[in-house]
Protein backbone atom coordinates (compact mmCIF):
# COMPACT_ATOMS: atom_id res chain seq x y z
CA UNK A 1 0.00 0.00 0.00
CA UNK A 2 1.21 3.41 -0.83
CA UNK A 3 0.84 6.57 1.21
CA UNK A 4 -1.23 9.36 -0.29
CA UNK A 5 -1.17 12.78 1.36
CA UNK A 6 -4.30 14.65 0.37
CA UNK A 7 -6.03 17.58 2.02
CA UNK A 8 -3.57 17.27 4.86
CA UNK A 9 -4.56 13.64 5.38
CA UNK A 10 -2.21 10.73 4.89
CA UNK A 11 -4.37 7.91 3.60
CA UNK A 12 -2.16 4.87 3.95
CA UNK A 13 -4.69 2.45 2.61
CA UNK A 14 -4.00 3.68 -0.94
CA UNK A 15 -7.08 5.79 -0.86
CA UNK A 16 -7.67 8.46 -3.49
CA UNK A 17 -9.48 11.40 -1.88
CA UNK A 18 -12.88 11.68 -3.55
CA UNK A 19 -14.41 13.91 -0.90
CA UNK A 20 -13.74 17.13 -2.80
CA UNK A 21 -15.19 18.63 -5.95
CA UNK A 22 -11.68 18.96 -7.41
CA UNK A 23 -8.86 16.43 -7.25
CA UNK A 24 -5.07 16.71 -7.16
CA UNK A 25 -4.78 16.06 -10.91
CA UNK A 26 -6.33 19.43 -11.65
CA UNK A 27 -9.83 18.28 -12.59
CA UNK A 28 -11.96 21.41 -12.61
CA UNK A 29 -15.44 21.35 -11.14
CA UNK A 30 -17.01 21.71 -14.55
CA UNK A 31 -15.04 18.72 -15.82
CA UNK A 32 -16.01 16.45 -12.93
CA UNK A 33 -17.78 13.34 -14.25
CA UNK A 34 -21.15 12.88 -12.51
CA UNK A 35 -19.97 14.94 -9.55
CA UNK A 36 -17.24 12.47 -8.61
CA UNK A 37 -14.37 14.96 -8.71
CA UNK A 38 -12.69 12.89 -11.46
CA UNK A 39 -12.73 12.87 -15.21
CA UNK A 40 -14.55 10.05 -17.00
CA UNK A 41 -11.39 8.05 -17.66
CA UNK A 42 -10.41 7.99 -14.00
CA UNK A 43 -13.94 7.07 -12.93
CA UNK A 44 -13.93 4.11 -15.32
CA UNK A 45 -10.50 3.08 -14.05
CA UNK A 46 -11.61 3.20 -10.41
CA UNK A 47 -14.84 1.34 -11.21
CA UNK A 48 -12.98 -1.44 -13.02
CA UNK A 49 -10.42 -1.69 -10.20
CA UNK A 50 -13.14 -2.25 -7.59
CA UNK A 51 -15.04 -4.58 -9.92
CA UNK A 52 -11.97 -6.66 -10.72
CA UNK A 53 -10.68 -6.64 -7.15
CA UNK A 54 -13.97 -7.90 -5.73
CA UNK A 55 -14.31 -10.46 -8.52
CA UNK A 56 -10.82 -11.71 -7.70
CA UNK A 57 -11.67 -11.90 -4.00
CA UNK A 58 -14.82 -13.94 -4.58
CA UNK A 59 -13.38 -16.13 -7.35
CA UNK A 60 -10.19 -17.18 -5.55
CA UNK A 61 -11.53 -16.81 -2.02
CA UNK A 62 -14.56 -19.01 -2.66
CA UNK A 63 -12.42 -21.44 -4.63
CA UNK A 64 -10.66 -22.07 -1.31
CA UNK A 65 -14.04 -23.16 0.13
CA UNK A 66 -14.89 -25.77 -2.51
CA UNK A 67 -14.78 -29.36 -1.27
CA UNK A 68 -13.53 -31.67 -4.00
CA UNK A 69 -10.54 -32.79 -6.03
CA UNK A 70 -9.26 -34.64 -2.96
CA UNK A 71 -9.33 -31.46 -0.86
CA UNK A 72 -11.39 -30.74 2.24
CA UNK A 73 -11.09 -27.07 3.25
CA UNK A 74 -10.71 -26.05 6.89
CA UNK A 75 -11.38 -22.69 8.52
CA UNK A 76 -7.63 -22.10 8.75
CA UNK A 77 -6.91 -22.94 5.11
CA UNK A 78 -9.82 -20.78 3.92
CA UNK A 79 -8.70 -17.87 6.11
CA UNK A 80 -5.16 -18.04 4.76
CA UNK A 81 -6.38 -18.30 1.16
CA UNK A 82 -8.70 -15.31 1.50
CA UNK A 83 -6.00 -13.28 3.25
CA UNK A 84 -3.56 -13.90 0.41
CA UNK A 85 -6.25 -13.10 -2.16
CA UNK A 86 -6.91 -9.75 -0.49
CA UNK A 87 -3.17 -9.08 -0.50
CA UNK A 88 -3.14 -9.67 -4.27
CA UNK A 89 -6.04 -7.28 -4.78
CA UNK A 90 -4.36 -4.56 -2.72
CA UNK A 91 -1.08 -4.90 -4.61
CA UNK A 92 -2.80 -4.84 -8.02
CA UNK A 93 -5.54 -2.27 -7.45
CA UNK A 94 -4.68 -0.44 -4.23
CA UNK A 95 -3.03 2.51 -5.95
CA UNK A 96 -5.99 2.84 -8.33
CA UNK A 97 -9.04 2.76 -6.06
CA UNK A 98 -7.79 1.92 -2.58
CA UNK A 99 -8.89 -1.70 -3.07
CA UNK A 100 -11.84 -1.51 -0.71
CA UNK A 101 -13.50 -4.55 -2.34
CA UNK A 102 -15.93 -4.34 0.58
CA UNK A 103 -18.99 -2.08 0.95
CA UNK A 104 -18.41 -1.89 4.71
CA UNK A 105 -15.03 -0.25 4.11
CA UNK A 106 -16.48 2.09 1.51
CA UNK A 107 -19.10 3.16 4.05
CA UNK A 108 -16.28 3.74 6.53
CA UNK A 109 -14.39 5.84 3.98
CA UNK A 110 -17.53 7.90 3.34
CA UNK A 111 -18.08 8.51 7.06
CA UNK A 112 -14.38 9.23 7.59
CA UNK A 113 -14.49 11.86 4.85
CA UNK A 114 -12.45 10.12 2.16
CA UNK A 115 -15.28 9.48 -0.32
CA UNK A 116 -18.03 11.68 -1.65
CA UNK A 117 -21.50 10.26 -2.27
CA UNK A 118 -21.21 9.81 -6.09
CA UNK A 119 -17.95 7.89 -5.66
CA UNK A 120 -19.45 5.85 -2.83
CA UNK A 121 -22.32 4.75 -5.07
CA UNK A 122 -19.84 3.89 -7.81
CA UNK A 123 -17.85 1.73 -5.39
CA UNK A 124 -20.94 -0.17 -4.23
CA UNK A 125 -22.12 -0.95 -7.76
CA UNK A 126 -18.65 -2.12 -8.80
CA UNK A 127 -18.21 -4.31 -5.73
CA UNK A 128 -21.54 -6.13 -5.93
CA UNK A 129 -21.31 -6.65 -9.69
CA UNK A 130 -17.71 -7.83 -9.35
CA UNK A 131 -18.62 -10.31 -6.63
CA UNK A 132 -21.51 -11.76 -8.63
CA UNK A 133 -19.33 -12.16 -11.71
CA UNK A 134 -16.48 -13.66 -9.69
CA UNK A 135 -18.69 -16.40 -8.25
CA UNK A 136 -20.30 -16.98 -11.64
CA UNK A 137 -16.83 -17.52 -13.09
CA UNK A 138 -16.04 -19.99 -10.30
CA UNK A 139 -19.19 -21.98 -11.13
CA UNK A 140 -18.26 -21.94 -14.81
CA UNK A 141 -14.89 -23.63 -14.18
CA UNK A 142 -16.00 -26.04 -11.42
CA UNK A 143 -18.06 -29.24 -11.83
CA UNK A 144 -21.67 -28.50 -10.87
CA UNK A 145 -21.88 -31.66 -8.78
CA UNK A 146 -19.55 -30.10 -6.21
CA UNK A 147 -21.97 -27.21 -5.69
CA UNK A 148 -24.92 -29.61 -5.53
CA UNK A 149 -23.18 -31.75 -2.91
CA UNK A 150 -22.32 -28.66 -0.87
CA UNK A 151 -26.01 -27.69 -0.83
CA UNK A 152 -27.08 -31.19 0.16
CA UNK A 153 -24.65 -31.36 3.08
CA UNK A 154 -24.75 -27.73 4.19
CA UNK A 155 -25.66 -24.22 3.12
CA UNK A 156 -23.68 -24.27 -0.13
CA UNK A 157 -20.12 -23.69 -1.28
CA UNK A 158 -18.75 -20.49 0.29
CA UNK A 159 -22.18 -19.48 1.62
CA UNK A 160 -21.81 -17.61 4.90
CA UNK A 161 -24.26 -18.66 7.63
CA UNK A 162 -24.10 -18.59 11.43
CA UNK A 163 -23.29 -21.79 13.30
CA UNK A 164 -26.40 -23.60 14.50
CA UNK A 165 -25.35 -23.14 18.13
CA UNK A 166 -25.42 -19.35 17.82
CA UNK A 167 -28.48 -17.25 18.43
CA UNK A 168 -29.37 -14.60 15.87
CA UNK A 169 -28.07 -11.77 18.03
CA UNK A 170 -24.89 -13.60 18.95
CA UNK A 171 -24.15 -14.00 15.24
CA UNK A 172 -25.06 -10.35 14.68
CA UNK A 173 -22.67 -9.29 17.43
CA UNK A 174 -19.81 -11.36 16.02
CA UNK A 175 -20.16 -9.85 12.55
CA UNK A 176 -20.53 -6.34 13.95
CA UNK A 177 -17.43 -6.47 16.13
CA UNK A 178 -15.11 -8.26 13.72
CA UNK A 179 -16.10 -5.80 11.00
CA UNK A 180 -15.51 -3.01 13.50
CA UNK A 181 -11.98 -4.30 14.10
CA UNK A 182 -11.39 -4.37 10.34
CA UNK A 183 -12.75 -0.83 9.98
CA UNK A 184 -10.58 0.44 12.83
CA UNK A 185 -7.60 -1.13 11.10
CA UNK A 186 -8.34 0.99 8.03
CA UNK A 187 -8.92 4.08 10.16
CA UNK A 188 -5.54 3.50 11.76
CA UNK A 189 -3.98 3.29 8.31
CA UNK A 190 -5.76 6.50 7.28
CA UNK A 191 -4.59 8.31 10.44
CA UNK A 192 -2.02 11.03 9.54
CA UNK A 193 0.25 9.93 12.39
CA UNK A 194 0.65 6.53 10.76
CA UNK A 195 2.18 7.91 7.55
CA UNK A 196 5.71 6.76 8.44
CA UNK A 197 4.73 3.12 8.86
CA UNK A 198 3.55 2.25 5.38
CA UNK A 199 6.07 -0.44 4.44
CA UNK A 200 4.65 -3.89 3.78
CA UNK A 201 1.04 -2.85 4.34
CA UNK A 202 -0.48 -5.41 1.92
CA UNK A 203 1.15 -8.22 3.90
CA UNK A 204 0.17 -6.71 7.26
CA UNK A 205 -3.41 -6.19 6.14
CA UNK A 206 -3.63 -9.74 4.82
CA UNK A 207 -2.38 -11.15 8.13
CA UNK A 208 -5.00 -9.12 10.00
CA UNK A 209 -7.71 -10.62 7.78
CA UNK A 210 -6.30 -14.10 8.37
CA UNK A 211 -6.29 -13.59 12.12
CA UNK A 212 -9.89 -12.36 12.21
CA UNK A 213 -11.07 -15.13 9.87
CA UNK A 214 -9.38 -17.90 11.85
CA UNK A 215 -10.98 -16.63 15.06
CA UNK A 216 -14.50 -15.90 13.80
CA UNK A 217 -14.78 -18.31 10.88
CA UNK A 218 -16.31 -21.13 12.97
CA UNK A 219 -18.90 -18.70 14.35
CA UNK A 220 -20.32 -16.93 11.30
CA UNK A 221 -17.94 -17.53 8.42
CA UNK A 222 -16.31 -14.17 9.20
CA UNK A 223 -17.79 -12.40 6.20
CA UNK A 224 -17.41 -8.71 7.19
CA UNK A 225 -18.33 -8.02 3.57
CA UNK A 226 -21.80 -7.95 1.97
CA UNK A 227 -20.24 -8.12 -1.51
CA UNK A 228 -18.59 -11.41 -0.53
CA UNK A 229 -21.78 -12.83 1.06
CA UNK A 230 -24.26 -11.93 -1.68
CA UNK A 231 -22.83 -13.88 -4.67
CA UNK A 232 -22.76 -17.39 -3.13
CA UNK A 233 -26.21 -16.82 -1.62
CA UNK A 234 -27.69 -15.70 -4.94
CA UNK A 235 -26.05 -18.32 -7.13
CA UNK A 236 -26.98 -21.13 -4.70
CA UNK A 237 -30.36 -19.68 -3.65
CA UNK A 238 -29.28 -20.17 -0.03
CA UNK A 239 -30.31 -17.38 2.32
CA UNK A 240 -30.01 -18.64 5.90
CA UNK A 241 -29.81 -15.52 8.12
CA UNK A 242 -28.38 -13.59 5.17
CA UNK A 243 -29.83 -10.34 6.54
CA UNK A 244 -27.26 -10.40 9.35
CA UNK A 245 -24.45 -9.94 6.83
CA UNK A 246 -26.22 -7.00 5.20
CA UNK A 247 -26.91 -5.17 8.45
CA UNK A 248 -24.14 -5.85 10.97
CA UNK A 249 -21.05 -5.13 8.80
CA UNK A 250 -22.45 -1.92 7.23
CA UNK A 251 -23.57 -0.75 10.68
CA UNK A 252 -20.02 -1.24 11.93
CA UNK A 253 -18.85 0.68 8.88
CA UNK A 254 -20.98 3.63 10.00
CA UNK A 255 -20.35 3.57 13.75
CA UNK A 256 -16.69 2.64 14.13
CA UNK A 257 -15.20 5.40 11.92
CA UNK A 258 -17.06 8.02 13.95
CA UNK A 259 -15.60 6.68 17.18
CA UNK A 260 -12.09 6.58 15.72
CA UNK A 261 -12.37 9.98 14.04
CA UNK A 262 -13.51 11.86 17.14
CA UNK A 263 -11.75 9.88 19.87
CA UNK A 264 -8.45 8.61 18.46
CA UNK A 265 -7.56 10.58 15.32
CA UNK A 266 -5.08 13.44 15.57
CA UNK A 267 -3.14 15.46 13.03
CA UNK A 268 0.46 14.39 12.53
CA UNK A 269 2.89 16.50 14.60
CA UNK A 270 5.14 18.72 12.48
CA UNK A 271 8.82 19.13 13.10
CA UNK A 272 10.33 22.62 12.85
CA UNK A 273 11.55 22.17 9.27
CA UNK A 274 8.16 20.92 8.03
CA UNK A 275 6.37 23.69 9.87
CA UNK A 276 8.53 26.32 8.13
CA UNK A 277 7.79 24.82 4.72
CA UNK A 278 4.03 24.67 5.25
CA UNK A 279 3.65 28.18 6.66
CA UNK A 280 1.42 30.38 4.56
CA UNK A 281 2.50 33.74 3.13
CA UNK A 282 0.19 35.51 5.56
CA UNK A 283 1.77 33.73 8.51
CA UNK A 284 5.26 34.67 7.35
CA UNK A 285 4.27 38.34 6.87
CA UNK A 286 2.65 38.42 10.30
CA UNK A 287 5.80 36.96 11.83
CA UNK A 288 7.99 39.61 10.16
CA UNK A 289 5.70 42.42 11.34
CA UNK A 290 5.80 41.06 14.88
CA UNK A 291 9.60 40.90 14.82
CA UNK A 292 9.81 44.56 13.67
CA UNK A 293 7.54 45.60 16.52
CA UNK A 294 9.91 44.00 18.99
Amino acid sequence: MSTNNQNGRDAQLPMPDHSRGNDDDGVKKGQSFLGTGHNARDVVSIFLAEFSGTATLVFLGCMCCVTGFGNTPTHVSVAIGIGFTIMMAIIIFGHVSGAHINPSLSIAALVYGLLNIPMFILYLIAQFLGGLCGYGLLMAVTPMKLFTEALETGNGACVTAPHDDLSTWEAFGVEFFITGILVWTCCGLWDPRNSKFGEGLPVKFALIIVGIAIAAGPYTGASMNPARTLPPSVWNASYKSTWIYFVAPPLAGMVMPLIYKYVFRREAPQDEHTAMITRTTEQIKASIVEQHRI
